[in-house]
C-alpha cells in the first residue's frame, strides 16, 4: 500500500519521505524561529556591558552596539526541533541551526534569518526570516554602580615606607596587580586611594583582592602583614557582614 500525505494527498514515493504523516512541501510549513514580536535590550551607558537576562555581561574591546543586540536576541532565540520524545524548543547552537542577527538601529529593528532543520527527515534545510521590533534602553549596571558609589568591602593600610621611591613603586604595583585582576574578574577594583598617617589607604572591592594585594606586598616587598574584621551589619539572608582590613608594614 502506498503512503500518502494526509494534507495535499501527494505520494510518499514522489514527494519524498513523509513526516509525520506530511509530505516535504507540507512540512515545511512548520515554523523554525520561534520568537517574540519584540525583544529589549538593556545596555550600561558607562562601559557597554549588555544585560542578559538577569546577568551582566561586559564586552570585549571594540564591541559595538550592534555586537551587544546581537548577543542578546540570541539569549531569546528558539528553534523548533522535533523528535521522537515530541516537539521541543532549543537554543541554535543545541539544534545545528544557523542564525543570523542583523540589527537595524535606526529604524527600531532586527532582522533574523536561520538556516535549518525542523526533523532530521527533511531533505532540505528550511530558511526563515523574521523582523523583531527593538527596544534598546540605556541604564547603569551593577559593576559601574559600585565604582560610582566608591563601595568597598576591605582596606588595605600601608605604613612605614624606608623611602618616597619605594612608596611610589609600591603604588604602581598595587595599581597594575588590581587592574589586571580586573581583566579575569570584573568585581575586583580600587575604589580610593587616600593618604593616611604617611602612608596610603587603599579602599578595595572585595577581601579576596585585599589579600592577593597583601600577598604580592609580602612576597616583592618584605612587608610584614596582619588582618582583621569589623562587623558592620547583616546580609539580606541573615548572615553576618564584615569589613577586613589588612595592615602592612615596610622593614
Amino acid at each position: 500500500m502506498k503512503r500518502f500525505c494526509y494534507r495535499c494527498g501527494a505520494l510518499e514515493d514522489e514527494a519524498g519521505p513523509l513526516i509525520q504523516g506530511l509530505c516535504q512541501r507540507c512540512f515545511s510549513e512548520v515554523p523554525l524561529l520561534q520568537l517574540p514580536a519584540e525583544v529589549e535590550v538593556v545596555l550600561c551607558k558607562r562601559c557597554g556591558a549588555v544585560r542578559i537576562g538577569r546577568q551582566w555581561q561586559l564586552q570585549s574591546s571594540g564591541a559595538s552596539v550592534e555586537d551587544a543586540v546581537r548577543q542578546a536576541v540570541l539569549h531569546v532565540v528558539r528553534v523548533t526541533r522535533d523528535t521522537e520524545a515530541g516537539r521541543k524548543f532549543l537554543r541554535p547552537e543545541e539544534a545545528g541551526v544557523q542564525v543570523e542577527v542583523n540589527p537595524r538601529l535606526k529604524e527600531g529593528l532586527v532582522d533574523v534569518r536561520a538556516s535549518g532543520r525542523v526533523h532530521h527527515l527533511q531533505v532540505n534545510p528550511k530558511v526563515e526570516e523574521a523582523t523583531l521590533k527593538l527596544n534598546l534602553k540605556y541604564t547603569t549596571c551593577n559593576l559601574c554602580s559600585l565604582k560610582r558609589a566608591r563601595h568597598y568591602e576591605a582596606i588595605l593600610q600601608l605604613r612605614d615606607f624606608p623611602s618616597r621611591e619605594t612608596r611610589l613603586r609600591v603604588q604602581e604595583e598595587m595599581e597594575r596587580l588590581a587592574a589586571q585582576s580586573s581583566k579575569v574578574k570584573p568585581g575586583n577594583f580600587i575604589a580610593e586611594v587616600k593618604e593616611h598617617h604617611g602612608g596610603l589607604d587603599f579602599y578595595l572591592s572585595s577581601v579576596s583582592l585585599a589579600r592577593m594585594m597583601a600577598a604580592r606586598l609580602k612576597e616583592s616587598f618584605g612587608a610584614t602583614t596582619v588582618e582583621s574584621a569589623k562587623l558592620i551589619g547583616q546580609t539580606k539572608n541573615g548572615r553576618r557582614k564584615y569589613r577586613v582590613s589588612i595592615l602592612a608594614r615596610f622593614k
